[in-house]
């Protein structure tokens, strides 16, 4: 009879536990937007950093947004305004 019990109770118990390892479809994001984001950030010039320089500093930042537009070939289109307003500030003005 504990034979028959433990048939009844495993062949039950197998739907139920099949369910815990079902893979789930709804994944975060693709791949792609990953990747956009990431390139984002590098023209942004948010990346790369040390692990020490959390969250960057403006002079890392104003650099990486310099190296990205040289490998890119770009008008520092990431560029907030961070570097740019600094060296605005120290070229005379011509009237």
């Amino acid at each position: 009879m504990k034979l028959l019990t433990a048939i009844a109770v495993a062949a039950l118990s197998l739907p139920f536990g099949a369910n815990a390892f079902a893979q789930t479809t709804s994944s975060g994001l693709t791949r792609a937007e990953v990747m956009a984001q990431l390139q984002q950030a590098q023209a942004e010039g948010l990346v790369p950093t040390r692990s020490s320089d959390y969250p960057p500093l403006e002079a890392t930042i104003a650099r990486n947004r310099e190296i990205y537009a040289i490998q890119h070939g770009t008008d520092h289109a990431g560029e907030t305004g961070t570097a740019a307003a600094a060296a605005a500030q120290t070229e005379p003005t011509s009237d």
